[in-house]
């Protein structure tokens, strides 16, 4: 019975292709999209997840200070956590790198980014499958170095690298590879290929210090509370001793903004959901994997829509075929089967398809996302299984409707002709407002995401942003530092110059503690430190008082404050020398500048005076060779540093990368909202061609009257036009609570505005008219000889 069902489901497809085709096309191309969505949304939820014991390990994060909290925590607490609480069961301290570390094979030099420094229990907390070499010696030796199968790979050309000799860093210390390990399966926040043992220093004696990431293990039963619990008991009897003199109880030590606190973070969190200080690489994003998810059902749900719409909509000519068979003593469920099996095989048919198209479509996700997904559909078997199940779960679902449907039909109407589609007609209606509506909302989202990124990226920032270089590593010339500068200010490119020691949108974070006379409490605020020609250079506008001057020996204790800073220490109309911190005169004000994502509100900042740095800023023309400029920075300073490469970069990337999440769900949105329209446009083609066959005499009879190609084309327009016309009335309200409450997750925002919805509208509108007109005009341009033939 089944083959019998399959065959005829074959003759059906095949019987009338153009239909298949174009049925098939969108709901493949809809699951395609859909399914690459969805391994984007399950990798990003499942980082950590190819650890065993994932869920037993966590962080330990810091704040003190109102500092915002860090990744990384103290020193002291390996030498009190494990020993004091029972429930740990291992615990590992390691540090990251930010800048690349070269290696040495054979005088062949490789910059590696992925570089742990971690102590020998790293292993005991992490699990890795190891290719030689034991955890318990992988990193117990001084010089011992661990690497990836892909790292060793890269190095030897070969994974059997133990014994290896290695030089690293730009001493090139001398390190043997103790072990390889297995790249791990999954993805981590860790993200190393590469682990050198961790060089431990001395405890210092207060809680204030950050030295290293910790990572616990707790033991099979013990909780997030329990290790809570723990450090809560650290705190009182470690650091609150140490609390800096601090005269009071516990309790009232807490209560300030100079009290350690701990956070703890689980593993499986941190990827998504931490945003601290010093984090050792990029987290992901929530919101945009939520925003993805929901883009992949939209989708799903305009391809589900599609099928059911093209096939309700040949029911006519299906009504004969089941009134024959009712006729012939079919009963409702054997049709109900035999409309499954169609279903079913060509489900089957979307998958094989889908999975050719989702092959290509992940090569095109990380082009423009710059996310490339991990495995291969077609090689993958996981993949493939997960493709089929998820092609036949969705083409089952939106068969099922039309299989009732369809075998419903009453044979003796059919047979006499008098069944007429009826209601049918309304639900397709709504199904194509559905369609539009989810169209819509997406181009809404698409151009406000868009005009969000060109208002981060055209704002005033306060300063100036073009052409301001950061070369972030000039410490690394010492003493040839002065001279390497001055070389580069002969360029006729170079405007301005200043030494700094920290700068806008600069590595790390450096906070000090400010108070007025007036204040029972200091604060805590970031911190800028540059000579002379830091304000000119960056462009920075001075509102009040005056810049530094290295000819006053004070200016070492002078302070400028930017606009919130004022604001904050309380210092009224005049802050102008006015004394903070018993001893720090303001000499200057300074306009508010960004220094952070616009998703941050501007924070207080002060900035400090020294004479030299080790950031070398300059500020360019616009109008020379600027890789002409580059080139000559690199030849001046390779003699100068040959095993310390020059890092720079441009404060108007540095922004453009604290919008990289944005960018990205921009980009990915635009392109699935291109997808969900060609979905939508293939559903409305097919639905008028049907509209069009059956309404052939009709629009024969009207021609014969005198009616032209115009007055055709809006006889077959006007429907689905106020179809559109229904979606954007129901679509607007919700795109709207939608990109309203993304935005409100940025502190300086652009408004949804009228503009977005009417591009939206008459984008959707130009689609529908354009898929609407070719079958239009094809019918109206027909000799209406050959239409009043028709049946």
């Amino acid at each position: 019975m089944l083959k019998t069902h399959l065959i005829l489901a074959w003759r059906n497809l095949t019987k009338h292709p153009g239909y298949a085709l174009l049925n098939l096309g969108g709901l493949a191309l809809g699951i395609a999209a859909a399914f690459v969505l969805g391994l984007y949304v399950r990798q990003e939820l499942t980082y950590e997840a190819s650890f065993e014991d994932a869920d037993c390990i966590y962080r330990i994060a810091t704040d003190f200070y109102e500092m915002g909290g860090f990744a990384n925590s103290q020193a002291q607490l390996f030498d009190v956590l494990p020993q004091e609480m029972t429930a740990v069961e291992s615990m590992t301290r390691l540090k990251g790198r930010s800048n690349p570390l070269p290696f040495f094979v054979d005088d062949q030099r490789v910059e590696e980014t992925d570089v742990l420094f971690a102590d020998p229990y790293y292993f005991e907390v992490f699990a890795y499958e190891f290719l030689a070499g034991t955890p318990d010696e992988a990193l117990a030796a001084p010089d011992g170095l661990v690497l990836t199968e892909g790292a060793a790979q890269r190095l030897f050309g070969t994974i059997n690298a133990m014994g290896q000799t290695v030089l690293v860093g730009k001493d090139r210390a001398q390190h043997r590879v103790t072990a390889v390990v297995e790249t791990p399966p999954g993805r981590t926040h860790l993200g190393a290929q590469f682990w050198l043992p961790l060089e431990l220093e001395d405890a210092p004696v207060y809680w204030t210090n950050v030295t290293y990431y910790n990572y616990v293990k707790l033991r099979p039963g013990a909780t997030q509370a329990d290790l809570e619990a723990g450090l809560d008991g650290i705190l009182r009897r470690h650091a609150f001793p140490a609390g800096n003199g601090f005269e009071g109880s516990f309790e009232e030590w807490a209560a300030t903004p100079h009290a350690v606190q701990f956070f703890v973070q689980p593993l499986r969190d941190i990827y998504l959901h931490s945003a601290y200080n010093f984090e050792l690489g990029p987290g992901g994003s929530p919101t945009q994997v939520y925003a993805l998810g929901i883009v992949g059902l939209f989708l799903l749900l305009i391809a589900g829509v599609n099928y059911v719409n093209l096939t309700t909509a040949r029911a006519s000519v299906r009504a004969k075929e089941v009134g024959v068979k009712k006729t012939m003593g079919a009963g409702q469920g054997a049709l109900i089967r035999q409309f499954l099996a169609e279903t079913t095989l060509f489900s089957l048919l979307a998958a094989v398809l889908a999975a050719v198209l989702a092959e290509a479509l992940l090569g095109v996700f990380a082009y423009v996302t710059g996310k490339p997904l991990v495995g291969s559909v077609l090689t993958d078997g996981q993949h493939i299984l997960a493709l089929v199940g998820f092609a036949l779960g969705i083409g089952v679902l939106a068969g099922v409707y039309p299989a009732f449907y369809l075998s419903r039909f009453r044979p003796s109407r059919i047979l006499k002709g008098t069944w007429t589609v009826g209601g049918n007609q309304r639900l397709r209606g709504s199904l194509v407002v559905i369609q539009f509506a989810i169209a819509i909302v997406l181009v809404v989202g698409s151009l406000v995401v868009y005009r969000q990124l060109a208002f981060m990226q055209d704002a005033d920032k306060g300063m100036a942003q073009d052409g301001i270089l950061f070369v972030e590593n000039v410490d690394a010339l010492g003493s040839d530092a002065e001279a390497f500068r001055q070389q580069l200010v002969q360029s006729p490119l170079v405007e301005q110059s200043s030494l700094a020691q920290r700068v806008p949108t600069g590595r790390g974070v450096a906070m000090y503690t400010f108070q007025t006379p007036e204040m029972e409490e200091s604060i805590t605020i970031q911190t800028f430190v540059g000579d002379e020609a830091y304000l000119p250079t960056l462009g920075l506008r001075l509102l009040e008082g005056r810049n530094f001057s290295g000819d006053l020996a004070s200016d070492s204790n002078a302070v400028i404050l930017n606009e919130a800073a004022v604001a904050v220490l309380g210092l009224g109309e005049d802050p102008i020398g006015q004394i903070v911190n018993d001893d720090q005169e303001v000499v200057g004000v300074v306009a508010d500048f960004h220094f952070q994502s616009f998703r941050d509100r501007i924070e207080p900042a002060v900035l400090l005076y020294a004479g030299g740095g080790d950031e070398l800023v300059l500020r360019l023309r616009g109008d020379g060779d600027l890789a002409a400029f580059l080139d000559r920075m690199q030849a001046l300073w390779q003699p100068l540093a040959p095993d310390d490469p020059i890092r720079y970069s441009f404060l108007d990337d540095n922004f453009a990368a604290m919008a990289a999440q944005e960018q990205m769900l921009g980009r990915a949105v635009a392109f699935f909202t291109l997808l969900a329209l060609v979905i939508a446009a293939m559903g409305l083609f097919g639905l008028v061609a049907f509209a069009v066959q059956r309404r052939t005499k009709e629009i024969g009879i009207r021609k014969v009257l005198g009616a032209g190609v115009p007055s055709i084309l809006a006889l077959l327009s006007k429907d689905f036009v106020r179809l559109v016309a229904v979606a954007f009335v129901v679509a607007v309200p919700l795109a709207y609570l939608l990109m309203d409450r993304w935005l409100d997750g940025f502190a300086y925002r652009v408004e949804v505005g009228v503009g977005v919805f009417v591009l939206a509208g008459v984008a959707a509108l130009l689609v529908a008219l354009l898929t609407v007109s070719t079958q239009a005009f094809r019918a109206a341009s027909t000799d209406p000889v050959n239409a009043l033939r028709y049946e």
